[in-house]
């Protein structure tokens, strides 16, 4: 890999003199290229949430009033992912307390696919509901959207995906409508902002909220920044229960990374893994209250995430026997492939290749798959005039969903390679950028005030550092295995270890890694996690 040292042009002196941070911070921020008001929203303190007060909002809060003195049954139709389950949480508990009658769906993903379909227009119309409000989807529902106005159910959408073609609908509310600050939204966070709205802001939907903005990879800026800053305060009060009893880790303070890991993964894999469990019992663990009942179905979900992952281990060990070197995108299809874990592994072989990858699972109609791209080569623009070989196709830039039939795989991949040929796209080894930092610059109270410019996230990623200067005191492989070199700056002992077992230098030059607080029985200590050396 190669490595490339990031240039922060010595704005980090102006950053440290204007807003009084320490030396490490202000080389983050200023390599970062915040502005100033991206610097003020890092440093905020202030964890208030702003409600929103839209038109639209406000159509949907008197719809809502009108279920609700009517005895109407609203059904909130939601999605399998970790937002779609989050928001659909958060709207079941807001309308249980605003004393709507009310019932939610989460389609299984295997069988009915994305979104709010027809069919279960037609059977909330069956059941009575004669409102429906979606999350974190319906934008793209356009057949399902049309059969309810036949049928007479007045739907409202709540969704942040790209709208190509306004939805029919009673009311629809979407972060490029509601505007600053809330311009970032995810499904939940649009869900939290109706449920503040109904019956104010409350602990358990705004952990929800915060743990589907990691979740999809949001932007971490203006409200959202905030939000996850607020949700990540109320878990470490350690009383959300359904969250603590899925952290196998025990990790001793929830960051966004611990939330990434430990949470996000298992909330998945209940929708990618739809045959193992009813998906909509995610939403009901969720709310649950009794410990007994929150530990006994926390064991179920952790037992389909183990699942998951040995599943993925498989699928990825499999595939990558399967590529070919020199093809520029691989195209992998195999009949023991699981539908709901491809994507899982094309991201697994297009990281350890460099190159695009679409791995493909079977189907009704022949293969279902998903396509995780290079930076450099967008996906979408790439299928444009392949899409005949497609029966369906979805995505953005990066990654994809793709459907075709058997006897369209072979004419596909010859067409993607020939394609790859004309484009003559440089894929290349990715490259590391690294922060050049001295020894001296790193203290527990520069660490301490490094945490506090998190959350590091999307569009305000976590730097990787390269930390030279540094006196060896002792150099060891931890279990035999991982290399562990104790160090001092003469002033702090400084831990840094990696889990690379290939790595095996005893005296490196500098150390490039992840700086972080190590935390043991209240005991703190500066550390490095360690991807290289030089």
């Amino acid at each position: 890999m190669k490595i490339e040292r990031m240039e922060t042009h010595g704005e980090e002196k102006r950053i440290q003199q204007d807003y009084g941070v320490s030396e490490l911070c202000a080389k983050v921020l200023a390599c970062r290229g915040c502005d100033n008001d991206q610097i003020r929203q890092v440093l905020n303190t202030d964890l208030t949430l702003h409600p929103c007060s839209s038109p639209e909002l406000t159509q949907i809060l008197k719809r809502l009033d009108t279920a609700r003195q009517r005895h109407e049954k609203v059904l909130i139709a939601g999605d399998y992912d970790a937002d779609g389950l989050c928001a659909t949480a958060i709207m079941k508990e807001a309308l249980d307390r605003a004393g709507i009658v009310n019932g939610f769906y989460i389609p299984h993903r295997l069988n009915e696919g994305y979104g709010l379909s027809a069919q279960t227009v037609q059977l909330a119309k069956e059941k009575g509901y004669s409102l429906i409000l979606t999350v974190d989807n319906g934008v793209a529902a356009h057949a399902a959207l049309t059969l309810a106005k036949q049928l007479g159910i007045e739907v409202i959408v709540t969704d942040h995906h790209v709208i190509q073609q306004e939805p029919e609908c009673l009311t629809l509310l979407h972060p490029t409508q509601m505007g600053k600050p809330w311009q970032y939204c995810c499904g939940a966070g649009i869900a939290l902002q109706l449920s503040m709205a109904m019956t104010g802001a409350r602990k358990r939907p705004i952990m929800l909220a915060a743990i589907a903005t990691i979740a999809d990879m949001m932007p971490l800026w203006e409200e959202n920044r905030i939000l996850v800053r607020l949700g990540l305060k109320y878990l470490n009060e350690r009383q959300f229960t359904a969250i603590e009893a899925l952290n196998e880790k025990k990790c001793e303070v929830w960051t966004e990374k611990e939330v990434a890991y430990q949470i996000v993964p298992k909330l998945n894999a209940a929708g990618r893994l739809a045959e193992l469990c009813n998906i909509n019992n995610i939403v009901r663990y969720l709310l649950l209250e009794d410990p007994a009942q929150i530990e006994a179905a926390a064991v179920q979900i952790r037992q389909i995430n183990q699942k998951r992952r040995q599943m993925s281990d498989k699928m990825t060990k499999t595939a990558m026997e399967r590529i070919r070197s020199e093809d520029a995108f691989h195209v992998i299809a195999d009949d023991q492939f699981h539908e709901g874990i491809v994507g899982l592994v094309a991201g697994r072989i297009m990281n350890e290749t460099h190159r695009p990858t679409l791995v493909l699972a079977p189907s009704t109609q022949g293969y279902k798959g998903s396509v995780r791209s290079v930076p450099g080569l967008d996906i979408q623009s790439f299928f444009e005039d392949l899409r005949g070989y497609l029966i369906q196709f979805g995505g953005h830039a990066q990654a994809a969903g793709v459907e075709l039939a058997a006897d369209q795989l072979e004419p596909l991949r010859q067409a993607i390679l020939a394609k790859m040929e004309t484009l003559a796209i440089p894929l290349e080894e990715p490259v590391l950028q690294v922060l050049p930092v001295s020894a001296q610059q790193i203290s527990l109270t520069a660490l301490h005030e490094l945490d506090q410019l998190a959350p590091f996230g999307q569009q305000f990623e976590p730097v990787t550092f390269e930390i030279s200067g540094l006196t060896i005191l002792q150099y060891a492989k931890m279990k035999e295995i991982y290399p562990k070199w104790q160090t001092t700056n003469g002033s702090d002992l400084i831990d840094a270890i990696s889990f690379n077992r290939d790595l095996d230098n005893p005296h490196p030059v500098s150390w490039i890694g992840q700086l972080q607080i190590n935390r043991f029985r209240g005991r703190e200590k500066c550390s490095i996690l360690v991807e290289t050396v030089e």
